[in-house]
């Protein structure tokens, strides 16, 4: 009977333990999740409160975790997202009011699933769109793809960066104007140049040296909008490469999405370059792949890395323009 009463306890110890342990792996892996897996990891938290509502379970915290995360992670302020955010804390407060009243809480449950699902699915399809431009576009075979960038896209010896594998992707001529160590305010400067070439697509791959010299995102902003409406001016259409510049948040808080949200560009979701990185020598899996290494020194590409890149970028096009710019 001794030994009885002491094993409840125990398992009742262990429990506590390993759901602990669950909540803390699942908030580590959220914080970690890269911007493209955002939907599925709000979907995560979602799957958790309706298991636990529909149980009749205490629910509030996989709602104000994915709420805490949303925070913490300066995700973009558009319309979905704003709309969720302020239902998750609606929610909470009901819930918290109710809870005493567990017949009301249970008719609540309900109701609060399925507005967050379908709530989820204008989040998940706003998600998706906000990274594809929606003009009409048409394809001039003619008119290069010129490229600007810092040194990602110019390319450290031996590696000619992306724009040399992206030229053996495309029809249409590519041109490379990289510039080692640039920032925004410099590349501005060089946008006579670029258009000077008559492009049919700017690639801009700029921001993370107006972050590493201490330009404000405020004036990042400014003058990644002056080049967009300086190709457009031209007739040129823009795709913007999403710079991460953290691994858990992004301190100029999704600025890339954002432009692309408010000026309707085509944007390359930043798992290009925590590819790059997650794939090198300096961070698992990629130390323990040497012969699937993307770089060498752990941010800059190699001629393995630049070609994957190069696909990212020929498949942005693809989605611009169709089948009929590929090789």
């Amino acid at each position: 009977m001794h030994l009885k009463s002491q094993s409840i306890p125990t398992k009742t110890s262990l429990f506590g333990v390993l759901r602990t342990l669950t909540v803390v792996a699942s908030v580590v892996g959220s914080l970690l999740s890269f911007p493209s897996m955002l939907p599925w990891m709000i979907a995560f938290w979602l799957a958790w409160y309706t298991i636990l509502a529909m149980r009749d379970r205490p629910a509030w915290l996989p709602l104000a975790a994915c709420l805490t995360i949303l925070i913490v992670k300066l995700v973009p302020h558009t319309p979905a997202i704003l709309a969720f955010g302020c239902l998750l804390v609606a929610i909470v407060v009901v819930r918290f009011r109710k809870r005493d009243q567990p017949v009301e809480l249970k008719r609540f449950a309900w109701k609060s699933v399925g507005v967050l699902w379908l709530l989820w699915g204008l989040l998940f399809w706003e998600w998706q769109t906000v990274v594809h431009c929606s003009r009409s576009l048409s394809l001039e075979l003619d008119r290069p793809v010129v490229c600007i960038g810092d040194s990602l896209t110019d390319g450290l010896l031996p590696d000619g960066g992306y724009p040399d594998p992206l030229a053996n992707m495309v029809r249409v001529p590519v041109v490379n104007l990289g510039f080692s160590g640039i920032a925004t305010t410099q590349a501005v400067g060089q946008m006579d140049r670029v258009v000077g070439h008559n492009p049919q697509v700017v690639v801009i791959e700029l921001g993370g040296h107006d972050f590493l010299k201490g330009y404000s995102r405020r004036r990042t902003k400014e003058n990644l909008v002056s080049m967009i409406e300086k190709a457009r001016e031209h007739g040129a259409e823009v795709i913007l490469m999403e710079i991460p510049r953290g691994f858990i948040f992004d301190p100029f808080a999704s600025l890339e999405r954002e432009i692309a949200y408010e000026y309707d560009v085509e944007l390359i979701a930043d798992t290009w370059l925590r590819q790059i990185v997650v794939m090198s020598p300096i961070a698992p899996p990629g130390m323990w792949m040497p012969n699937s290494q993307l770089s060498d020194d752990g941010i800059h590409s190699n001629p393995r890395g630049s070609e994957t890149i190069a696909k990212r970028v020929a498949r942005a096009l693809r989605t611009m323009y169709g089948d009929e710019i590929m090789k």
